[in-house]
């Protein structure tokens, strides 16, 4: 996996003004938790998606969406003992992927849970983006998700997530049954069970 880098340039004097560049990567590694659990024994009751990483995830697609090709991406995070999750990252392969096809290789899928486990979280729903026109769910996209348990979240974006990734209604989501059964969420329980949470909030005075 490749990860994004921000050097500031010293040949160019910088204006005290210049707005730079925030890092992508965290500033140090600290040592791990224990947060990283098995599987859950249930299906997830709610996921809670910070609005930063929505965007995040938008500007991911974006990138592959300008080439005219499929996107792919991880979400992950925790759970805690009510059976919610909480979104903290967005994980995504820097492969070549093309207009209706993504194939990962076993050596990106390892490279990706590798810092599943470096990150002590997991995987929590798996996204990709379908061109115009090709709907939600296939035979391939249903036999080949990253990992099967019940109550595993996949999620089908249309379109290239053109015109902004921005809205969960929007998209396709299953949820994984059993015996290589998905069901399809309708639009109202999307919007129950997916709790998009402001991130950078401005509290003025009046």
């Amino acid at each position: 996996m490749k990860w994004l880098k921000n050097p500031l340039s010293l040949k160019k004097k910088q204006s005290p003004h210049t707005q730079l560049t925030y890092p992508v990567v965290r500033p140090y590694s600290a040592p791990l938790t224990g947060r990283r659990k098995r599987i859950p024994s249930s299906p997830i009751q709610s996921y809670f998606i910070p609005l930063s990483l929505m965007e995040g995830t938008d500007k991911i697609f974006r990138k592959w969406a300008s080439r005219t090709a499929e996107g792919y991406a991880w979400w992950t995070g925790h759970l805690n003992s009510k059976a919610e999750a909480q979104i903290c990252s967005v994980l995504y392969p820097e492969v070549k992927t093309y207009y209706g096809r993504i194939h990962l290789d076993r050596r990106m899928m390892s490279a990706m849970h590798r810092k599943l486990i470096e990150l002590d979280q997991i995987l929590l729903a798996e996204l990709h983006t379908h061109p115009p026109g090709a709907g939600g769910q296939n035979e391939v996209d249903a036999d080949n998700a990253a990992i099967f348990y019940p109550g595993f979240i996949t999620i089908v974006v249309p379109n290239f997530a053109k015109p902004r990734f921005y809205d969960l209604r929007n998209s396709f989501i299953y949820e994984y049954q059993h015996s290589g059964l998905w069901r399809k969420l309708e639009k109202s329980e999307i919007s129950k069970r997916f709790v998009i949470e402001e991130s950078l909030v401005e509290v003025k005075t009046r």
